[in-house]
């Protein structure tokens, strides 16, 4: 069963200790947007590590996009930072603020995609129900040289 919900408002997701981000709900449009900034990690000429690099343009896309306030981040010199795209990016930088927006904002939004109410494909291809058509390669090999 596909569950409909209204439109759910900006929350707070505690970070680290002491700061505090709230964010936009991810929607279709930021994740399609995001998605379009992973594309371009891979048509990008250098492919080492493109699985990561990707997760990375992932992960910062729907954060710049979806970060609407905060609590406990400041400039070098202790002032509460504004939020936008460059300090968002910043605060990315810090490897356990990324981890927990990672873990927390934007892998249940993906599992919630993926989620699929019980209808999306098996690993084989084919939905669970649905039987196996192929032949195994032995046996159609066999009666090909029959």
């Amino acid at each position: 069963m596909l569950k409909l919900s209204p439109a759910a408002e900006p929350y707070w997701l505690d970070l680290l200790p002491g700061v505090r981000i709230k964010v936009r709900p991810i929607t279709i449009a930021s994740m399609l947007i995001a998605r379009d900034a992973v594309s371009k990690v891979f048509r990008g000429e250098d492919q080492e590590d493109v699985g990561v690099r990707a997760n990375i343009a992932l992960v910062r896309e729907i954060a710049q996009r979806g970060v609407v306030e905060w609590e406990g981040v400041g400039d070098a010199e202790g002032n509460p930072a504004p939020v936008n795209r460059e300090t968002i990016g910043a605060l990315l930088d810090h490897w356990p603020a990324y981890d927990e927006i990672d873990v927390r904002y934007v892998a249940p939004a993906l599992e919630r995609g993926e989620e699929k109410n019980g209808s999306s494909s098996s690993p084989a291809g084919t939905t669970e129900a649905a039987p196996a058509t192929a032949m195994p390669a032995e046996s159609s090999a066999q009666s090909a040289h029959t």
